[in-house]
């Protein structure tokens, strides 16, 4: 049957998935791996396999295991939560966050004790878990859409770099968490037109595995989507001898058309020097205090780096994404996270932490530290 076909596909994909989440984890040490995505994806390709397996050998005698399965599907709804936020805060493992698994734990097993007793009651019991089954991812996506639309989709920033991450998450999570909702719709549509509604109806099923294919690939084609909104400074921390902030300069290409003669022949220099020249900038930005310095120049890079002004110039110009000026917000801003992990506000100020890390203004500060974490200083702090 083709249904079978597109649950094994799908669970393929599922644990294709899952190997390619812990793979990008350990090949790139800013990558976000998220438990609860995991969970998601390792449980849903489990349970797309063994709805293929019941299809396709009928003659296997697993349809209480398949059943229970789905039942345990209403434990991933807190999961969903957690994850989106945890895509917002990013925050430790809490064990307060199990209490979202109580009322999904209590509900599933009261129904599968009644399902394998072989209950009477059983038929009017499934009615009663479909609806407060329903009710219960209601209500978790209406918190969750209200914390995205808060933190997430509308997250405004100046800086390129940022921006640039800003959407790719924004993307993702709409694509996410409207993907889920289109899930719900089908289950709920497909138990409608079915002769017992308010009750689990399997044989549209294969459409909520199309939907689970297309995210298990969304994640597979787009890796960037599991690092987070801390991706800059994560991939700061990373450093390596390559370039590290590849949204940040242009390597192939030049921002702006070379018109000018001078520059031009500055070009065929740089050819070879390109990208050892930004990496002793950004040794210089992340490695070092000069980015404190409010009055810092692009001569005193050049003299720093005893590179000539022409070819820092010429960077900046033709291969950097960002102003001079939204560059070094990114840098001290970076200082900044550092500083308040290691607890500097313990014992200051913001506005002391704002002059360390070379802003000459308070509330240049304040506003460049919120579009580019997403958070105030205090929020951030309160993470460590």
């Amino acid at each position: 049957m083709l249904s079978s076909v597109i649950f094994f596909i799908t669970a393929a994909l599922g644990f294709l998935c899952t190997a390619f989440i812990f793979g990008e984890h350990k090949n790139r040490e800013h990558s976000l791996i998220n438990k609860y995505l995991i969970i998601i994806i390792a449980v849903n390709a489990v349970r797309f396999l063994f709805h293929g397996i019941s299809q396709a050998y009928p003659e296997i005698e697993i349809s209480k295991l398949v059943t229970m399965i789905d039942v345990s599907i209403i434990m991933l709804m807190p999961c969903y939560f957690l994850y989106f936020q945890d895509i917002v805060y990013e925050n430790k493992f809490k064990m307060g966050s199990l209490l979202h698994f109580i009322v999904p734990f209590l509900l599933g097993s009261v129904y599968i004790i009644k399902f394998f007793s072989n209950s009477g009651t059983t038929y009017l019991l499934e009615k009663l878990f479909f609806s407060v089954g329903v009710l219960f991812y209601l209500i978790y996506a209406t918190i969750v859409f209200v914390m995205l639309y808060k933190y997430v989709w509308t997250r405004k920033t100046d800086i390129k770099a940022v921006q640039k991450q800003n959407e790719l998450i924004k993307n993702w999570s709409m694509f996410l968490y409207f993907s889920l909702f289109v899930i719900l719709l089908i289950r709920v549509i497909t138990s409608i037109v079915s002769n017992e509604p308010g009750s689990f109806n399997n044989d549209y099923f294969w459409l909520v595995g199309i939907v689970w294919m297309g995210i298990f690939v969304k994640i597979i084609l787009t890796p960037k989507i599991l690092y987070g909104y801390n991706f800059l400074n994560k991939t700061i921390d990373a450093f390596t001898e390559n370039v590290v902030l590849s949204s940040v300069w242009l390597i192939e290409g030049t921002v702006l058309p070379i018109t000018s003669e001078r520059d031009k022949k500055i070009e065929e220099k740089m050819s070879s020097l390109l990208i050892q020249y930004i990496h002793q900038i950004e040794e210089l930005s992340f490695h070092t205090p000069a980015f404190r310095n409010p009055d810092l120049t692009l001569n005193d890079i050049s003299d720093a780096l005893k590179i000539p002004y022409s070819h820092i110039n010429y960077i900046v110009k033709y291969h950097c994404n960002e102003s001079f000026t939204d560059y070094k917000k990114i840098v001290r801003i970076h200082d900044a996270t550092k500083l308040l992990q290691g607890g500097y506000l313990d014992n200051q100020k913001v506005e002391s932490l704002a002059a360390v890390v070379g802003f000459s203004s308070y509330n240049t500060f304040i506003i460049a530290f919120k579009n580019i974490t997403g958070l105030t200083t205090q929020e951030y702090a309160r993470r460590f």
